[in-house]
């Protein structure tokens, strides 16, 4: 699992330059500090994770990596496994440097952290992030990327307008009542993480199990 992971990683290298990297860090920083979107460097960092989250998978096409990855003796479990942690880290990595940017922004301005607050829209934007890749993740490997990509981008898109969307207008439209969910969640932050974790363990197992299943079946 960890070996593929890796080679995940290596195999991306060439798509990761310091140009988006840089748009990321410098769009989110001044969209933050010029609006009062705290959470918009979160909502960044999951369009980004799940744009990249996709990357092994065009390789796997075009590279044929995962008929690599079988032919060098990997047991297509740890493939599936591999390409759910490459998932995860992406999507810790980002969210990192989101919190980072929301915690720095907020102290420019304000001279304040806003700790709790990110750290609830962080655990929030996670949920939302296992749900995408645990739909997504059993498509791919059912139907390649090239066939899955439309319904999954078109999926991405309307995921990030309504989410922007509906932030967006409940911190306009109920700025009382937004401030008292943040301050619920961030004073049952134990009872929120512990649902959370199990919610998203079971999700993930059954699109494990899916996954794998439609990629024993796939002829590479």
């Amino acid at each position: 699992m960890f070996k593929t992971c890796k080679m995940d990683f290596l195999g991306i290298r060439p798509y990761i330059t310091w140009k988006p990297i840089a748009f990321f860090i410098l769009f989110s920083v001044g969209f933050t500090y010029f609006t009062d979107l705290s959470f918009f460097p979160m909502v960044f960092a999951m369009t980004m994770s799940l744009m990249i989250m996709t990357y092994p998978f065009v390789t796997g096409e075009d590279s044929g990596t995962e008929r690599l990855y079988r032919m060098i003796g990997m047991e297509d479990e740890d493939t599936v496994r591999g390409r759910y942690l490459y998932s995860f880290v992406v999507f810790l990595v980002t969210t990192l440097v989101a919190l980072v940017i929301m915690n720095g922004v907020n102290l420019a301005k304000s001279g304040a952290l806003i700790i709790g607050e990110s750290l609830a829209v962080g655990g929030g934007y996670l949920v939302m992030y296992i749900l995408f890749m645990d739909i997504n993740v059993p498509i791919f490997f059912a139907v390649g990327h090239k066939k899955a990509k439309a319904v999954a981008g078109a999926a991405l898109i309307a995921a990030t307008l309504v989410v922007v969307g509906i932030s967006g207008f409940a911190a306009s439209a109920f700025p009382k009542e937004v401030k008292a969910l943040y301050l619920w969640a961030t004073n049952h932050v134990a009872l929120i993480a512990l649902f959370g974790i199990v919610f998203m363990v079971l999700m993930t197992m059954l699109s494990y199990a899916v996954a794998l299943k439609k990629f024993k079946r796939r002829d590479l």
